[in-house]
């Protein structure tokens, strides 16, 4: 009974956090979601075959710089906007009393609602993903489902998770829950539809390459037969490249590594900072400035990337040596904030790989939820600074002042927490007696 009790109270819990996410989707959006109308709309224009194309290139906003996995999801709600409308306006022209107004607001505001909608619904996945990856670590327990309970609500409550997905409008949701999908299915020796979903997270998404060869490693050391290794490499490119034909005149591949390759890692601000609150927003402000700048003897790219590279290093050595699921999620926690920290021309909401593992270890020790707590906080007003939604003056007139000298301070303070972060996750692998 009690099991049932657990399983009901998350699912009101998520019901519940949904239908709030839902309701804020119709508050606000970033800029960045005017670009996801334009794509989903020009989409069933062009054609696929024509999307990327330079004589395509007639865009209200930007040049779509996104993989194709998220180009199908905005074309896709561009097809349930129109569904859903075509009721509201059937209902309209059928029923003499029905509020024309409630048409012209969802003329306005339905579809950049409804392009939030795969973001909030991979919210609620994720929760219940932490869930599970409790569920596996405690095994089957009254206690393991309270905890794993509690895991998924601090996921759902955290303010950081919603503001990106309900108002900004992102899809970091999307592209981290195919990646803890595939990670958890790992653990339950799925191999092939792991490295499915870890596939499409890429093809959505690049953000989440730097996890790709934890799961690699993961996958190695858990010795799989021969003919499992290879359908789990042939099934995710048949799968990939059967989604790109459409796009790339017969040649999927090719077409694919020049589109990464000249568009999605290149077309990007390439600066020492933009707008992380992170060692770089500490040491140099938060100003665009290029990262090729020198500090010392080195640029600062070329600071970050060693910096990272040796903690990155070090995070692969210890998967190596040690592939529970516990230590799996710390070593994709370090990696992830490491990213964030280290790393020059860094985004304030690319730190949020780091929360969906965190929480499962958080939600595990107790210890850990005030590190939890001051993170999260540090990284709202991060996506907050510059957005400025919702607008509180004193806030703004707060971070703006003193050339952004606040900002530099929670920059410096993130720094101390990333430093506190780092010693707890030594901590555990030397608890473990690696």
């Amino acid at each position: 009974m009690k099991v049932v009790n657990t399983s009901k109270k998350l699912f009101l819990i998520i019901v519940c956090a949904f239908l709030f996410r839902f309701l804020l989707a119709f508050s606000a959006w970033h800029i960045d979601v005017n670009n996801h109308v334009d794509w989903g709309t020009r989409f069933f224009e062009y054609g696929a075959a024509g999307f990327y194309s330079p004589e395509a290139n007639v865009w209200n906003f930007t040049w779509p710089n996104q993989p194709p996995g998220s180009i199908y999801i905005y074309a896709g709600i561009y097809k349930l906007f129109g569904f859903l409308f075509s009721i509201v306006w059937w209902l309209n022209i059928k029923i003499p009393i029905f509020p024309s107004g409630i048409v012209t607001f969802f003329e306005t505001n339905l579809f950049p609602a409804l392009l939030k909608l795969p973001a909030i619904l991979a919210d609620m996945g994720i929760a219940i993903l932490i869930y599970k990856f409790v569920e596996l670590i405690l095994g089957s327990s009254k206690k393991t489902k309270k905890v794993a309970l509690f895991g998924a609500t601090l996921w759902l409550i955290n303010p950081v998770i919603w503001y990106n997905s309900s108002l900004w409008g992102q899809t970091d949701s999307v592209v981290n829950f195919l990646v803890l999908l595939g990670f958890y299915l790992l653990f339950r020796k799925k191999l092939i539809w792991a490295a499915l979903a870890v596939a499409l997270s890429i093809y959505t998404k690049a953000s989440l390459l730097i996890f790709v060869p934890i799961f690699a490693i993961l996958a190695i050391r858990q010795k799989y037969r021969p003919k499992q290794y290879l359908f789990s490499v042939v099934v995710p490119l048949l799968v990939i490249g059967a989604l790109t034909l459409p796009f790339s005149a017969g040649e999927p591949f090719s077409w694919l590594v020049t589109l990464y390759k000249d568009k999605v890692f290149t077309e990007q601000l390439q600066v020492i900072t933009a707008n992380a609150f992170n060692l770089w927003g500490a040491l140099t402000g938060l100003h665009e400035k290029s990262h090729e700048l020198l500090f010392g003897p080195l640029s600062f790219k070329m600071w970050g990337t060693l910096l990272y590279g040796i903690s990155y290093l070090y995070a692969i050595y210890l998967v190596w040596k040690k592939q529970d699921a516990k230590s799996v999620l710390w070593v994709l926690s370090i990696v992830a904030f490491s990213s964030f920290m280290l790393l020059t021309n860094m985004h304030e909401r690319y730190l949020f790989p780091l929360f969906a593992p965190f929480t499962v270890l958080a939600a595990l020790e107790r210890g850990l939820l005030p590190l939890y707590a001051w993170i999260s906080g540090v990284n709202l007003i991060n996506l907050y600074h510059l957005w400025w939604v919702p607008k509180f003056e004193p806030l703004v007139n707060l971070l703006i002042t003193g050339n952004r000298l606040v900002p530099r301070l929670l920059s410096a303070v993130n720094t101390a927490l990333f430093g506190v972060f780092a010693s707890r996750f030594l901590r555990h692998f030397k608890a473990t007696k690696l």
